[in-house]
């Protein structure tokens, strides 16, 4: 975060009359000063607070742009005081260096997703756990039930969250039909998160580990067979090029959140840290719908591009619930109080509605 520096010239009395400059000349000398100083306060008021946000989606990806919109809300709602810069693409920070870089200074905030920082605490890796939320109404109630904790792990590691939003749900390509359990193994499947690398394992399939920035050349080039991510991703990496199936599975919907450092929020007057507060809020909204609404739309472009589009035999789906089961009760076994109470109380919420 740059802040701008300010300093007054100094005055010049070269030229003026001694005698006249203790007098009339003084006054003037003195209404200057106070002009100069009312100008150098109201810059000082007006300097606007540079915070650049890395994160590691292209400008056009629906998350991409809804963080931007909200940069530029911050900016309108603080009169410009606050300059939310987006990098996108992995050009401030690599994505995985995007959590850490933020922790130490490299950049005043970014966006990861969540799931992906499993190892940095076991909550994280809730996001990702098979098969325990099946649709928007349900990962909202997740959200609700584990925000709390997540902020709290964020401030313990100096950074502020402000909003989070989930990628549609995460379906499963493939090169070829799936008919049998069989047409897993030894096949090459794309892994980003600790718990997408232990399915592959579990179905006996190889991981491969791709960024998302990486995965359109990966598909290009044949390198991946099978993989577990959203239409949207199918979309983006013209998946097409070499998956010919899309069964809807709807294993999880893994949220991105957007962080600041918490240093750099905390340096905010009061004032502007309740706008960009309220516009995190609008955003999150924003989000959850932008994200919802884009599912279907994605999902067409994959059919007019020629994959097949897909419900798995029965089962074959049964033995991904039995894989998704030990993954949960592995994490389980890592998990503390918190992780427990969390998923206590988002399994209470859903046997509700």
């Amino acid at each position: 975060m740059q802040q701008p520096v300010f300093a007054l010239a100094p005055c010049s009395t070269t030229g003026v009359n001694e005698g006249a400059f203790m007098g009339t000349g003084s006054r003037v000398v003195a209404a200057v000063m106070v002009f100069l100083m009312h100008i150098f306060f109201m810059r000082l008021v007006h300097a606007a607070t540079n915070i650049d946000m890395a994160t590691a989606y292209a400008a056009d990806n629906f998350q991409t742009r809804n963080l931007q919109q909200f940069a530029d809300e911050v900016r309108s709602a603080t009169g410009g005081r606050l300059n939310m810069r987006i990098h996108p693409g992995g050009k401030l920070l690599k994505p995985a260096q995007i959590y850490s870089g933020v922790r130490e200074e490299k950049a005043d905030g970014g966006e990861v997703i969540m799931s992906s920082l499993e190892k940095e605490a076991a909550l994280f890796g809730i996001d990702s756990l098979p098969f325990i939320v099946s649709g928007y109404d349900d990962a909202r109630r997740l959200w609700e039930a584990s925000r709390q904790e997540v902020a709290k792990i964020l401030e313990s590691q100096g950074l502020k969250l402000l909003y989070a939003v989930p990628w549609p749900p995460q379906n499963l390509y493939a090169i070829d039909e799936i008919n049998t359990i069989r047409d897993f193994t030894g096949r090459s499947m794309r892994v980003y998160t600790p718990a997408t690398e232990r399915i592959a394992q579990l179905l006996g399939a190889r991981p491969v580990t791709f960024q998302v920035i990486d995965l359109g050349k990966a598909l290009a080039a044949g390198r991946i067979e099978l993989m577990l991510t959203s239409s949207w991703t199918g979309v983006d990496t013209r998946a097409w090029r070499s998956m010919k199936y899309y069964y809807r599975i709807n294993a999880w919907l893994p949220k991105n959140m957007v962080f600041l450092s918490k240093r750099v929020f905390d340096g905010l007057s009061e004032a502007d840290r309740k706008q960009l507060l309220d516009a995190a809020d609008v955003a999150e909204r924003r989000g959850w719908q932008m994200s919802q609404e884009s599912d279907a739309e994605y999902e067409r472009e994959l059919k007019n591009n020629g994959i097949k589009v897909a419900g798995l035999d029965f089962m074959i789906r049964n033995y991904l619930d039995r894989i998704g089961e030990t993954v949960a009760r592995e994490w389980l076994k890592k998990a503390g109080a918190n992780e427990m109470k969390v998923l206590l109380k988002y399994t209470v919420e859903r046997s509700a509605k």
